[in-house]
């Protein structure tokens, strides 16, 4: 068994983690290989996109800032994973969201955002907020846009280009802990001083979502993050088993969903014959 000792985390290690620990330790742990995902990749086609047109809106349109950034992304995961039948895609089947899908989403989300109103001025865009905790643990954090409506309001908005709303706070709790804390150093300001409201701002709605997250704090956070390394470090990865499973980018080093396989034994301490290689 391999002990993994993380050099950080984040909310997506922590929420990662809860989702499915089978899954986080095959992903994060075993490094066991993944196919690319359409959704992923249009995803970050989709962020990058708004960021060249929300630095240069004067510049090229946002369909072809789009286009040009899903081409690049496209580029990138056919290097690692030629073979793009094989590839990640949210639906079932022949209906999944592939490149046709993505294509045309993507140029109708960017000309969305062009004319989106925005609640405040524009401070900063993939702003690095990461920390190091009261406990000496290092959180990893990146919030999409940071606006500012007064000099003691500022708002969050994270970019979701999927079909479902976020139902936990998490994420936007971590975010908006660690924003007030950089906030407070960068213009000297009591914490206490300061409201930071967050949304996720669901592209497919056009609309932003704003949850509160008035309760998080840093040690709010840095209690979330010990507790996740204590259990990460113990090597405690337990399977969630749900509707999900099938789909997962994982799925066939897992013993749960793929059962006694060449690729099992290798990769599952659940299978009875784990390490047994005929």
């Amino acid at each position: 068994m391999i002990t993994f000792v993380p050099k950080h985390t984040s909310h997506s290690a922590i929420d990662g983690y809860t989702r499915c620990g089978k899954a986080f330790e095959l992903r994060r742990v075993l490094k066991f290989p993944e196919p690319p995902a359409w959704y992923l990749i249009a995803g970050t086609a989709i962020h990058t996109a708004t960021q060249q047109w929300d630095e240069d809106p004067g510049g090229s349109s946002p369909s072809e800032l789009f286009v040009d950034a899903f081409h690049a992304e496209i580029d990138k995961a056919r290097a690692v994973w030629p073979d793009d039948s094989q590839w990640q895609a949210a639906g079932w089947g022949l209906n999944g969201q592939r490149y046709e899908h993505w294509f045309a989403k993507g140029q109708t989300y960017l000309e969305q955002w062009a004319s989106t109103s925005f609640p405040g001025a524009l401070v900063d865009i993939e702003l690095d907020v990461s920390t190091v905790l009261p406990s000496g643990l290092e959180v990893k954090a990146f919030v999409d846009r940071l606006y500012q409506v007064s000099p003691t309001q500022w708002v969050i908005w994270d970019l979701k280009s999927g079909a479902s709303r976020p139902e936990s706070d998490q994420q936007l709790g971590v975010y908006a802990a660690l924003t007030r804390n950089f906030i407070s150093a960068q213009y000297h300001m009591a914490a206490d001083r300061l409201e930071v409201l967050a949304a996720n701002y669901m592209l497919k709605d056009d609309v932003a979502y704003y949850m509160d997250v008035d309760h998080w704090t840093l040690d709010t956070v840095d209690t979330l993050g010990r507790q996740w390394l204590t259990a990460v470090t113990s090597g405690v990865f337990l399977p969630v088993r749900g509707k999900n499973c099938g789909r997962c980018g994982v799925s066939e080093a897992c013993y749960l969903q793929s059962g006694d396989s060449p690729v099992t034994r290798v990769y599952d301490v659940l299978n009875p014959n784990y390490a047994k290689v005929d």
